[in-house]
């Protein structure tokens, strides 16, 4: 463990965040064992053969749910997910259906630089592909509620949730984002098709993703009140404000506080909780399973709950558009890494550097 703590203190980024992901692989737990209705499920996607992990609430009656799709961190798997993340007991206690995809090698082809997201050493599948078809799937199977369907995720799983928010505005009703900040060319490309409402939970003492945001000749990410401030504007947003939150917990030795932007267009609003002194870790005050990486990764605030944060963020918006149907979403164009063809630039709307599905 000095070994990791050297190597990320000096400049070998790859090979720090390569020790991270199997260190995260390694100490996430399996799938709590609980009275749930779990189920895994699996489709094809193009080539690709997909899955996920749904959990429905009990005594759920048949008919289209309110449901949150949570996006893993790298390294990690839906089911070691859905155990630290301690969305569950809201999500149940709400009537919500809780949805972990699994992403092809335990990584989301988000929006990021692919040299940023060590391409190399981790190769994803078509996520957005997936993501959209999922989203087809859950309705057309009388699950999900297709005006409140909420995306969010930590992480690498982070930005895939950003990246969505840029691509697909119109498919989900509001986003939730942890330990992930947006990439600098997203001040250019990223061009949602309405405002988005997001609310983003990031630690100040983050290692992997830093607060104060990262740049490298191959690319860069923004700080997280750059992030913030960045979909703020996009939502077309004229005012913020900041309020410390109570100390629940003095002996998590972090702190909380949260700025809010208002005055957005469509009533939306994008949020974001500083977590004073916080790493690498979503707040819970759930019990969850968080692993032996939890030292690694920096501390862990207990003040507040992400999953019922997000779930109260979220229970402010809906869509009300009529339910997606296979076909009526434009899919986009398959990665060449997959298909063995060279993608056509001018199929895709605007420019497209560093969201490439390489």
């Amino acid at each position: 463990m000095r070994h990791l703590f050297r190597l990320c203190l000096g400049a070998d980024l790859a090979r720090c965040l390569s020790a991270l992901v199997t260190v995260v692989v390694l100490c996430l737990p399996a799938a709590a064992q609980d009275s749930g209705r779990l189920a895994t499920e699996t489709f094809r996607v193009g080539s690709e053969e997909r899955s996920y992990l749904i959990d429905l609430p009990p005594q759920a009656k048949p008919a289209p749910r309110p449901t949150i799709i949570a996006l893993h961190a790298a390294g990690q798997t839906s089911e070691g997910l859905r155990d630290y993340l301690g969305l569950a007991p809201a999500a149940r206690r709400e009537g919500y259906v809780t949805v972990y995809p699994q992403g092809i090698g335990r990584v989301w082809n988000d929006g990021r630089p692919a040299a940023m997201r060590l391409k190399a050493v981790l190769t994803p599948g078509d996520d957005v592909p997936f993501l959209v078809t999922l989203v087809q799937r859950l309705v057309q199977q009388g699950i999900a509620d297709p005006a409140r369907i909420y995306l969010m995720g930590i992480s690498n799983g982070g930005f895939m949730v950003e990246r969505m928010a840029c691509e697909f505005a119109d498919l989900f009703a509001a986003y939730s984002v942890a330990m992930a900040t947006a990439p600098a060319n997203y001040r250019e490309e990223c061009k949602p098709s309405r405002p988005v409402p997001i609310m983003f939970v990031h630690g100040t003492a983050d290692g992997v993703i830093a607060w104060n945001g990262f740049w490298t000749p191959l690319g860069a990410t923004l700080s997280a009140p750059d992030s913030a401030a960045l979909y703020a504007r996009l939502d077309g947003c004229t005012e913020a404000t900041d309020q410390d939150l109570p100390d629940l917990e003095p002996a998590d030795a972090t702190t909380l506080s949260v700025r809010r932007y208002g005055g957005c267009e469509g009533g939306v609003e994008v949020v974001l909780y500083r977590v004073e002194r916080g790493g690498h870790q979503s707040p819970a005050r759930v019990e969850t399973k968080p692993g032996l990486a939890t030292p690694f990764l920096g501390l862990r605030n207990r003040d507040m709950d992400m999953g019922e944060a997000s779930l109260a963020f979220f229970s402010r918006y809906s869509l009300g558009s009529a339910p997606p149907q296979a076909g009526s979403t434009p899919m986009p164009v398959p990665s060449p890494l997959k298909s063995g063809l060279q993608r056509r630039v001018d199929d895709r709307p605007g420019p497209q550097r560093g969201m490439s599905t390489q």
